[in-house]
């Protein structure tokens, strides 16, 4: 029976074909972090054993996995934790995961208390994680470079094939290829982005900011609008062009509303670390409270969360639940960060810890993340206005060149029908190798290449910069904006300029 329990436990940590359900979890090394901070905070209150490892499997993160299986092990196989995280550490092939869970079992061998291990180990981490960043952060840097000469390399390739119309006769096969070959180069360059982009959580998995709540309540009147609006165009073979205004300014205030809420989850996040070490201080210079200890704050000197202290404070002293004042405080903050920090801080002291170290803990973990971000943001937000003004840039070109070579190929046309037929005389085709069908399939390929641009240069800065998913919408409100106004208004352009040319 223990054998086929343990087996059963290595099937629930592993797929079908051997390899871990968390080997591509990119979260995996925030997560960790967080687990060994938490650990430790909870481990220096002097709980037993048993409630380090149960409020370890309690968490909500990738890592506390592991932990409910060494939970798993110690109460259905009767093993000691020591053996059960041996049991569980030995099969991983997450190299981070297999180390920390074989090095607690050698330590509660040993017997090292708990608190100096995970205190250890958690600073080991830190700066661990600081480096990973830092390397993730440079090669974000790399790539966003890299990412530009791709779309640049894109339209490049597109332009030789509108302008090789002109010159040859070139096949059908040659231009659709031309095409698939910048939409082919767009997605890599997403693609880049994406896999050395850091990957962590920064705002909550629920509404829960009033930014958050009224940002939810749109998009669910939002998406359905943009989705009947492009229909609706698409059916009735309206101007492209206007559909993409009418979609930006569609969706643009539910974009606007989750940026403006990223932007305060930055500065709240660069507060809350702050705010939990002098809280903490506080109460064990005063021997108090955490209601009493706000009381002696001066709340008016916090900045950024100063009105959810206050209602913190406040709920406190009406005689709230203090669980549930602490999780009205996350949800008004609409930060994980928060979110993580305030319950390792709360956490610590429900099980009797000091309020000083508690809070000295969260708030090494706070401040350290938001200062990484803020390194972060250092180059995803320069970023994010290259790739509109470089957007704006690429469709310039695609549509202009193209409208401009249609024009020219239309006034040859024109040219070819107006002339006398004179048996033995060459016509002005025979003349030309200009490519009119070449040109005409060419320009029909433009328009998905620009929604694709308009798309890609919208999802890449904020895969980028990271934070709220809806925070895409903003960046595609503006790239579909410029893409529409250029599709209304460069033709025009292109159909002046010639008209002007052939009254000469």
């Amino acid at each position: 029976m223990p054998i086929k329990l343990l087996d059963t436990i290595k099937t629930r940590m592993f797929k079908r074909d051997g390899t871990p359900k968390n080997r591509k979890n990119r979260m995996m090394n925030f997560d960790l972090f967080y687990q060994l901070s938490y650990m430790s905070t909870i481990a220096v209150s002097g709980v037993p054993r048993d409630q380090i490892f149960q409020h370890a499997a309690e968490l909500q993160c990738s890592a506390a996995e592991y932990f409910k299986r060494v939970e798993l092990a110690r109460t259905r196989l009767k093993y000691d934790y020591a053996r059960a995280c041996r049991a569980v550490g030995e099969p991983l092939q997450e190299e981070e995961m297999k180390g920390l869970l074989l090095r607690f079992s050698s330590s509660l061998i040993s017997g090292e208390p708990e608190a100096d291990f995970l205190t250890r180990e958690a600073r080991a981490r830190a700066e661990d994680f600081e480096n990973e960043y830092g390397r993730s952060l440079e090669a974000l840097k790399m790539w966003t470079d890299a990412y530009v000469s791709l779309i640049l390399s894109a339209v490049l390739v597109v332009v030789i094939g509108i302008v090789s119309t002109m010159i040859w006769k070139i096949e059908t096969r040659l231009i659709i290829a031309m095409a698939g070959i910048a939409v082919a180069t767009t997605s890599v360059g997403v693609w880049l982005i994406w896999l050395v982009s850091p990957k962590e959580p920064t705002v909550l998995r629920w509404p829960g900011s009033d930014e958050q709540k009224l940002g939810t309540k749109l998009f669910k009147f939002v998406l359905p609008a943009a989705v009947v609006i492009s229909a609706f165009f698409l059916l009735t073979g309206q101007n492209l062009g206007l559909a993409l205004v009418v979609i930006a300014v569609t969706i643009f205030p539910v974009g606007f509303i989750m940026a403006r809420d990223d932007r305060k989850i930055a500065k709240r996040d660069s507060e809350v670390g702050t705010f939990l070490r002098s809280l903490g201080g506080v109460c064990t210079a005063l021997g108090t409270t955490v209601n009493s200890a706000l009381s002696r704050l001066d709340l008016d000197a916090i900045n950024v969360l100063r009105i959810s202290v206050k209602n913190l404070h406040t709920r406190l002293t009406a005689g709230i639940k203090s669980k549930l004042s602490w999780r009205k405080f996350i949800d008004e903050t609409g930060s994980e960060l928060a979110n993580r920090s305030v319950g390792m801080f709360y956490d610590a002291i429900e099980v009797g810890g000091s309020a000083g170290q508690a809070g000295q803990h969260a708030a090494a973990f706070a401040n350290q993340v938001a200062l990484l971000r803020a390194r972060r943001r250092t180059v995803a937000g320069p970023f994010r206005w290259l790739c509109m003004t470089m957007h704006t840039a690429v469709v310039v070109i695609l549509i202009f060149i193209t409208e401009v070579i249609v024009a020219f190929g239309g006034m040859l046309g024109k040219a070819q029908d107006t002339m006398p037929s004179v048996s033995g005389t060459p016509t002005l085709t025979s003349l030309s190798s200009f490519n009119l069908t070449g040109l005409d399939m060419m320009h029909t390929l433009v328009l998905p290449l620009v929604l694709i641009f308009t798309v890609a240069n919208a999802i890449v800065p904020a895969l980028a910069a990271g934070g709220s998913k809806y925070k895409i919408l903003d960046n595609l409100a503006i790239t579909s904006g410029i893409s529409g106004i250029c599709l209304l208004v460069l033709p025009k352009m292109a159909a002046t300029l010639f008209t002007s040319v052939s009254q000469i």
